[in-house]
Order: C-alpha cells, then sequence, then structure tokens
C-alpha cells in the first residue's frame, strides 16, 4: 500500500516513543515531554507529518515483558504513526542500486525506491496478505468493519501483540540470532583492527571493503540507506574506545535508513551524535533531544519544496526519491508552522 507523501516524515527511536506514551497514559510527568506530545498529536492527526514505524519498532515492542504495558505502546503508537512503515535497508538496496547507476550514466530517476508504505507487511518487505483466507469471513468482517476497520483492525493486533505474555499461543518473541552475528562480526573486526594496527584510514578501508569493494566507494556512499550505515560503521570503528552492544544492528538498520529518507530523525544519543557527524550527507536532520522535534520541523529544508514524488537531492547529486504522490507542500508547510506556533505558545504561558 503506497501513501501519498506527506510533506515531513519523522523517524522517533523506540526510546522516544515510549517516553511519548508515558506521558500520553499519565504515567510521567515532563513539561517539556507533555508539549512535544501535543505537538506530535495535532501534526499526526491533521496529516502534515508522518511518523513511520520500523521492522525494529515491531520487535522492539513486542520484546516488552509486560502485556499491558506492550498494549498500551503499541496502542499509541497505533494512533500516532497511522501505521505509516518505512522499508528495509536491505529491501531498498535493490532499488538504491539502480537509481544510483541510472544517476551515475546520466539517465535520469524512472521511479523512486519505495521507501515508505503501510502496514506490518511494507515494514518487512513482505507481499500484503490477505487477513482473512476465507472469503465468506471476509465478506461479512468488510460488512461489519469496513474495509479501513479490518485493516486498522488487524494492524493494531500485529503491533501490539497478545493480552498475553509471550511467547504464547505459537507466538515467539523476535529472535536475537541475526544481531548476535553481527555484534560477532563488528567485534571481530574491532579485534582484527587492533591486531594490524588501529588508524581511522584503515577502518574506512576495512568497512568498505565489507560493504563492497575499495572502486565502489563512491557508489556505495552514495546509496541513501547503505551509505549511511556505512558511515555509521565506519565512524565506530574509527574509534578504539567504541563499545559494540547485541542492538547495533536494530539501531544501524533503522537509524540508517530513516536518516537517508526521512526529514527529522529522533536517535538515541550514541548513533545520534555519530548521525550527526554526518549531517552533510543525509536527508534527515538529526537529534537525540526529543524536545527539538517542534523547532526541527519548523526548519524548512530545500527538499520540502521539492515538486510531486518528493525527489531530494542525495550525496554526490544523487536525484533520490522518498514516496510517492504529490501532496500540497505550501499547504503543508502553513500546517506544520500552526502546530509549531501554538506548541511554542503554549511553552511559554504563565506556569504552563
Amino acid at each position: 500500500m503506497t501513501l501519498t507523501a506527506p510533506l515531513q516524515r519523522v523517524y522517533l527511536d523506540q526510546r522516544d516513543w515510549v517516553r511519548l506514551a508515558r506521558q500520553h497514559y499519565g504515567r510521567l510527568e515532563d513539561e517539556g515531554v507533555a508539549g512535544v506530545l501535543a505537538f506530535v498529536l495535532e501534526a499526526s492527526s491533521t496529516g502534515c507529518v508522518s511518523f513511520p514505524l520500523s521492522a525494529v519498532h515491531y520487535e522492539e515492542t513486542y520484546r516488552r515483558g509486560d502485556p499491558a504495558s506492550r498494549q498500551r505502546l503499541g496502542s499509541f503508537m497505533a494512533e500516532v504513526s497511522r501505521f505509516h512503515a518505512i522499508a528495509s535497508p536491505a529491501d531498498l538496496l535493490a532499488a538504491e542500486v539502480r537509481a544510483a547507476v541510472r544517476a551515475y550514466a546520466g539517465l535520469g530517476l524512472e521511479s523512486a525506491p519505495g521507501a515508505f508504505g503501510r502496514g506490518v507487511a511494507h515494514a518487512f518487505g513482505q507481499p500484503a496478505q490477505p487477513y482473512l483466507r476465507d472469503p465468506e469471513a471476509r465478506r461479512r468482517a468488510v460488512a461489519q468493519f469496513g474495509e479501513d476497520g479490518l485493516f486498522d483492525l488487524f494492524e493494531r493486533a500485529l503491533l501490539a501483540g497478545p493480552n498475553e505474555r509471550m511467547p504464547t499461543a505459537g507466538i515467539a518473541l523476535p529472535t536475537r540470532e541475526f544481531a548476535q552475528r553481527q555484534l560477532d562480526f563488528e567485534k571481530d573486526t574491532a579485534r582484527r583492527l587492533r591486531d594490524w594496527g588501529h588508524t581511522s584510514d584503515r577502518a574506512h578501508r576495512v568497512v568498505l571493503a565489507q560493504e563492497a569493494q575499495d572502486n565502489l566507494t563512491a557508489f556505495t556512499l552514495s546509496l541513501p540507506a547503505k551509505g549511511a550505515i556505512c558511515r555509521m560503521r565506519m565512524t565506530a570503528h574509527e574509534d578504539q574506545a567504541f563499545r559494540w552492544h547485541i542492538g547495533d544492528l536494530n539501531d544501524m538498520t533503522a537509524l540508517g535508513t530513516a536518516a537517508g529518507y526521512c526529514d527529522v530523525l529522533v536517535a538515541e544519543n550514541q548513533w545520534g551524535s555519530i548521525l550527526g557527524r554526518h549531517r552533510d550527507h543525509l536527508r534527515a536532520r538529526v537529534t537525540s533531544n526529543l524536545l527539538d522535534l517542534p523547532t526541527l520541523l519548523d526548519e524548512r529544508p530545500e527538499h520540502s519544496s521539492s515538486p510531486p514524488g518528493d525527489r531530494s537531492p542525495g550525496p554526490r547529486g544523487l536525484m533520490v526519491g522518498v514516496g510517492g504522490g504529490g501532496g500540497e507542500p505550501a499547504a503543508a508547510v502553513r500546517r506544520v508552522g500552526r502546530c509549531r506556533r501554538r506548541w511554542w505558545r503554549g511553552r511559554r504561558r504563565p506556569g504552563g
């Protein structure tokens, strides 16, 4: 399911979804977060900002041990995200390569990589499947809920998970097998760099040799998601004091993709700091402070006024498409501005 591209897309780290949800349900009392929450709810409901979810969001939500907490978080994420989704870097790679090859050959862009869509199938790069396989059951469900209602019902359940503690009824917790493999691989890379004599240049070359080949360096770094992930890994391996952890695979894939395609990225501290060093090569404006969000959305980047199709200049002049559809940029800018002004007035209100 393809979206008509709204003006700006914001990727929130799971940490910040949790903070906003806790404020929403009265489990956190923070004046700053409360102001951002009001801004986010209005920006989402008016359709001027999209808050896409990645496969990592689904996995990390499922890992919450308390079913009630998971249900609350999933319900809040459903309300704000409207099940907008961002694809994984692996699912975008082929389209990124085709776009980059055409750009380097001067052939122009035929179609943009389909970074954004709706629903769990898009987040996980799977073909959309019918929620109900029995035609008669589906007919009755559509008659009762409508097409949109049926979509919302099943997608909400897929995001929030079952009411019981998992694993249950054949529903397993997400595996950490691939994250563990990536952790082992990064630790082995760090060990090899120490053995060879660590330098920043050597760290860059090793990572690029792993991700591509030296003669493909510029090409690799020009890819929106893959290039961002390469830069994240290179910067991490530059620092001999950097310590790899089991969650880094999820962080790199989710945050790297968001940095290449979204307009604003609210990242966790460590990777947010690393991505900030590469701001000139990223589409997203990156912060690790949730309270920066309204201000960042009020900043109008050059690509915000791009024509329908939302193609923005990527690294080395590569035109990177980030979604289909047109939209009304001027009207959307005004809506973001109104949201921003209301948020700011609330922040300045005496005692508010």
